[in-house]
């Protein structure tokens, strides 16, 4: 019998047993009966009792089957935080208007979302001066500098863009400056092309699929006309005119209606001549702060996960890329990810000070700034909430409400630190954000799904293992 008990996770896949232990942060294949044993703490008696036994200690000898929790909540960023948030921001994102020319039913500015609305708001040149001058005086320790533009449709201010490209240039005289943002394509015009291009734009161009699924949700303002004939008369005019910079610069982002069937979108992205070469970000319709739950269809989780499953033979050698729809080729980046948290956090014990996945360091890995000059860790954080305001362009960083944020597991302490989803949780204050506070019970909603999510990369990734996968192959041949 166990005296304590080990924090460790135990799941199946294929009729293996895996057994993933907290403190050591590694997941070990283990044989059935020992696995039986640890789920239920009761050993059969005689020599298969003793095999298990036998087994589990030297499991013990290895390091595994700790009971070791983290005592104090805080994370490691805290005491360094200070030093960090005055020299190592990495990128400023501006807000430039949150005006836009399309009406896309699932946008967080649509209305079906209970924090944010378009509106006819502009950032004024003053304040993003003001920014544009708070990143220039902390990201010293930056040798590049990124700066991105963010709507609304941020092409509606293009020669505010302008303007604030040229002022980049000359406040980060000496450092190089690299510019993005993400549009709806519609308003790519020749003259913009020929700035963007001139400037190195990284852009990231929204497009859902075929004409019917393109226009089922994106829509100009105000109308019942869909975009997807305006939008690829200009992605391919961007590929003719700069095939180079089309290569390396424009990638393309998908939100996937999980109401729907997949099959057409999949086979739209693998055989269009303009995108099917290119990199894609896919993700399903996100209803945090969203007036309705989403529903996935029956069908759409069938055909994902065929498409899932060809992916899986790519990443093992077994097919070709180009019989991989874009949109599916990077659908296990969470497995390298996790791949990556193993690799890095290779240890003995859990340490006693320590805080879960989940938040980036707020105001350092990234700082997005409204149109009204206030600062909010990123761009998915409801911009109308108080308590994920750590700042404005007047007075810079609130350290103690950015410290708040940045430790949000201090709300929900005793069911973190025993939660063997410690690592790889990716619940952060837009997930806890209730508008006037950080909530608990909000979190806490959130939590089941988180380690769902969490459960099912694992099993990505021991199959993928067991196929021989290695993340750090060249994936593009």
């Amino acid at each position: 019998m166990m005296n304590e008990e080990p924090f460790i996770h135990l799941f199946q896949v294929n009729k293996r047993n895996y057994c993933y232990d907290v403190n050591k942060n590694q997941i070990i294949e283990i044989p059935k009966k020992v696995y039986q044993y640890l789920l239920t703490n009761q050993i059969p008696d005689g020599n298969e009792g003793d095999e298990i036994k036998s087994y589990v200690e030297k499991l013990k000898e290895k390091g595994f089957l700790k009971s070791n929790h983290s005592q104090v909540s805080e994370h490691p960023a805290t005491e360094c935080y200070k030093y960090f948030v005055d020299n190592d921001l990495g990128q400023l994102t501006l807000q430039v208007t949150q005006k836009c020319n399309l009406d896309c039913s699932y946008c967080v500015y649509s209305g079906n979302y209970n924090n944010r609305h378009h509106a006819d708001k502009w950032m004024t040149f003053e304040i993003a001066q003001k920014a544009i001058d708070y990143y220039v005086a902390h990201s010293s320790d930056e040798e590049e500098v990124s700066l991105g533009f963010y709507g609304g449709e941020p092409l509606l201010a293009f020669d505010f863009i302008k303007e604030c490209v040229a002022y980049a240039e000359e406040a980060f005289e000496g450092r190089k400056v690299l510019y993005s943002f993400t549009t709806n394509g519609t308003l790519l015009t020749d003259e913009k092309l020929d700035f963007l291009v001139q400037y190195g734009f990284t852009i990231l161009i929204s497009l859902d699929g075929p004409e019917h699924i393109q226009n089922r949700h994106r829509k100009f303002a105000n109308s019942e006309i869909g975009s997807f004939q305006t939008l690829m008369r200009n992605i391919s005019n961007l590929r003719l005119k700069y095939p180079n910079y089309y290569k390396s610069n424009i990638a393309f982002n998908t939100v996937l209606d999980q109401r729907y069937p997949l099959a057409d979108i999949a086979e739209f992205m693998l055989t269009n001549e303009n995108v099917r070469d290119s990199k894609f970000m896919a993700s399903t319709i996100n209803d945090t702060y969203a007036d309705t739950e989403v529903k996935y269809s029956s069908t759409f989780i069938e055909e994902y996960e065929y498409e899932k499953f060809k992916t899986t033979l790519w990443l093992v050698g077994r097919l070709d890329k180009q019989q991989i729809s874009p949109i599916m080729r990077d659908s296990f980046a969470n497995v390298r990810k996790m791949a990556i948290v193993f690799d890095r956090f290779n240890q003995e014990v859990l340490s006693y000070k320590g805080h879960r996945g989940g938040p980036c360091i707020p105001g350092v890995r990234k700082l997005f700034v409204t149109v009204e000059g206030k600062f909010y860790p990123c761009e998915r954080v409801s911009e109308s909430s108080k308590v994920a305001q750590i700042g404005d362009v007047y007075s810079g960083i609130n350290e103690e409400k950015a410290l708040s944020v940045l430790n949000i597991e201090r709300i929900s302490t005793e069911k973190c630190k025993n939660c063997w989803a410690y690592f790889f949780c990716h619940l952060c204050v837009a997930q806890a954000d209730d508008g006037n506070k950080m909530s608990r019970c909000k979190l806490c909603k959130a939590c089941g799904e988180s380690k769902m999510n969490v459960e099912e990369t694992m099993k990505d990734y021991v199959v993928l293992r067991a196929l021989g996968y290695n993340q750090d192959i060249d994936l593009d041949r």
